[in-house]
């Protein structure tokens, strides 16, 4: 096992070595476990990605991807593009769960998760629509065409991505995080494997309405 992780670690050194090499637009990404492909392509460890490609990962499977300013752990099940934006990079997450830290936008359908710093560390869970988004380390803000919502560490929040979500009960500040992110988010980093079955959000700051 040790021998494995050091492997890993090698690997992962390497990959962040050739980031310059890529530019801005580009990233590294290499499977952790399972299958990951590229446009439909199975990918092994070290694979550069560009703006426009779709990444997808199977039933076992999860990738780590690294890039300037960032990095991306996709848990099983996940499928996101990298896009450019304003030529700064993005992933348009379609569906499944990602953990992303650095400056490294998430969009949605309607939304994108914007972080606030370069040390920022959160979550963004899609499910058919139904969004939780959870900020682990700093703020995030939840950014929609002429609305902005800001989910502060150790808070989340749950949202339809296709309609605008109802108030906030009154009382309601910073909650616990909820169950399917907890699990799923450590399913990821643990076994790269995450069931997408938990539905709930019981301890959720649910978003405004204006949002």
């Amino acid at each position: 096992m040790k021998i494995r992780r050091s492997f890993l670690a090698m690997g992962l050194v390497a990959s962040m070595a050739c980031l310059p090499l890529l530019g801005t637009s580009g990233a590294i990404l290499s499977p952790m476990a399972g299958t990951v492909a590229v446009n439909g392509q199975p990918v092994t460890a070290g694979s550069a990605i560009v703006a426009g490609d779709l990444v997808s990962t199977s039933n076992a499977g999860s990738a780590r991807m690294v890039l300037p300013g960032g990095s991306v752990i996709a848990a099983s099940n996940t499928n996101f593009r990298m896009i450019s934006v304003n030529n700064a990079n993005q992933i348009r997450l379609n569906n499944g769960l990602v953990k992303v830290t650095g400056l490294l936008p998430v969009a949605l359908n309607t939304r994108t998760i914007v972080p606030a710093t370069a040390n920022t560390n959160f979550n963004v869970y899609d499910l058919s629509g139904k969004v939780y988004v959870e900020a682990v380390a700093g703020s995030v803000a939840v950014k929609a065409a002429n609305s902005s919502f800001t989910v502060h560490t150790g808070e989340a929040v749950s949202f339809s991505d296709t309609q605008a979500p109802v108030a906030a009960s009154a009382g309601a500040s910073t909650m616990a995080v909820p169950a399917a992110i907890g699990i799923a988010a450590a399913a990821a980093v643990v076994t790269g494997i995450v069931v997408h079955e938990a539905t709930k959000c019981s301890g959720c700051v649910t978003s405004p309405s204006q949002l």
